[in-house]
């Protein structure tokens, strides 16, 4: 942007202006974040954890990121090519990011941090080393890049995770929350407006399982909802959530 022309770029939040949203789902393999995700307008799934065989019956585009593979630069080339609509992005239309899942996303990006160190460093194998410091914090920096960079194409964005249940030390309770490598965990919550913990829970007597999408604390869960959604929602789709249409 042009600093000496910024008063151009001044705008007005009103109630007609198109709402993007910005959600964290996070929860134990099995408890509908894939499927959930799955409902919203045009999704596009990044994925790194393999989720997207249980949504093999619908026709819904997705790329799948191997370990090993420059995951981080394919990430950024990916988001490149939204920004600019270039191909596959000029005829395929995109209306959802979805990062399926970033607990995968951040484990293969300490893969390439060892194996693919900054200048400095010294590369290390990952079966034989554990990462130091230094592949925690690039790790973090990564997060952080490519989360921002999708919520400034102007898409929904959708982030899954696994969850991961820790003791509190000082308050002697449990605490849980997205299960993310590093410190990144404690404030990915931050860089989304709202984060959800899903669960599937089994009824009993021949019942089927119900699945919910808890929108405020739950227990040892943490969740939040900017809009002052119910407690829970039972088998949660972008309609029910969000009153959009759903993806067919």
């Amino acid at each position: 942007m042009d600093l000496t022309n910024w008063a151009s770029s001044i705008g007005y939040y009103n109630t007609q202006a198109k709402d993007h949203i910005r959600l964290l789902v996070y929860g134990e393999s099995g408890s509908g974040k894939t499927t959930l995700a799955s409902t919203f307008p045009k999704p596009f799934i990044l994925d790194t954890d393999k989720g997207g065989r249980t949504l093999k019956d619908k026709e819904i585009p997705f790329l799948p990121l191997h370990r090993g593979d420059r995951v981080f630069d394919i990430c950024v080339n990916v988001l490149t090519k939204l920004e600019k609509k270039e191909s596959p992005f000029d005829s395929l239309q995109v209306e959802t990011l979805v990062l399926d899942s970033l607990t995968a996303l951040a484990d293969d990006f300490i893969v390439e941090a060892m194996k693919y160190p900054s200048p400095g460093m010294a590369a290390k194998d990952p079966a034989r080393f554990k990462p130091e410091w230094d592949h925690y914090a690039l790790v973090q920096n990564r997060m952080k890049h490519i989360i921002k960079y999708a919520q400034d194409l102007c898409l929904n964005v959708v982030g899954t995770a696994g969850v991961k249940l820790e003791k509190d030390e000082i308050l002697g309770t449990f605490i849980g929350r997205p299960n993310i490598v590093g410190g990144y965990r404690d404030m990915v919550a931050h860089d989304f407006d709202e984060v959800y913990y899903l669960a599937c829970e089994e009824q009993g007597q021949g019942k089927p399982p119900s699945y919910l999408a808890y929108t405020s604390r739950y227990r040892y869960y943490e969740a939040k909802s900017r809009d002052g959604l119910r407690d829970k929602v039972e088998s949660p789709t972008y309609l029910k959530l969000y009153g959009g249409s759903e993806t067919k």
